[in-house]
């Protein structure tokens, strides 16, 4: 017996194709809102669903949905533009794992040139030993590469 393909099974029943249509249609929806969103905002954003001309958003924190809701107007205009009929988005908060979450907020390593050291050894020097900030200054210039 030879394993037939899923598309075929997927086409034989109207529920089925529909939702696969839908399926398809949320994945293009995501990738247009990954594109349209800044880059800091990307992987905390989800498409959840579109229904009835209503999108629905997960975001990964509650500061991440207040900023969606503040640029929502921007968002169903790129959406309009694209010839996706959304009127209105809905923005809910999905908490993600924490292994979710140390991919969502990594940040690329930055390092410190030799003039920058120099500078922070110049500002450490003239606060002092005793200073919060002239030890918070020299355990970064101690820390960075």
């Amino acid at each position: 017996m030879c394993a037939a393909p899923l598309k075929r099974f997927l086409g034989a029943s109207d529920a089925l194709s529909r939702l696969q249509d839908h399926a398809a249609r949320l994945v293009r929806m995501q990738r247009q809102l990954e594109a349209t969103l800044p880059a800091n905002m990307r992987g905390g954003v989800s498409v959840a669903n579109f229904d009835l001309g209503t999108l629905t958003l997960h975001a990964a924190t509650p500061a991440l949905a207040a900023r969606l809701k503040m640029s929502q107007e921007t968002l169903r205009n790129d959406f309009l533009a694209l010839n996706e009929p959304v009127q209105d988005i809905k923005v809910k908060v999905r908490p993600i794992h924490s292994s979710e979450r140390h991919a969502l907020y990594a940040t690329q390593e930055r390092r410190i040139g030799e003039s920058g050291k120099n500078a922070l050894k110049e500002l450490e020097e003239k606060l002092g030993a005793e200073s919060p900030l002239g030890l918070a200054l020299k355990r970064m210039r101690e820390q960075s590469r």
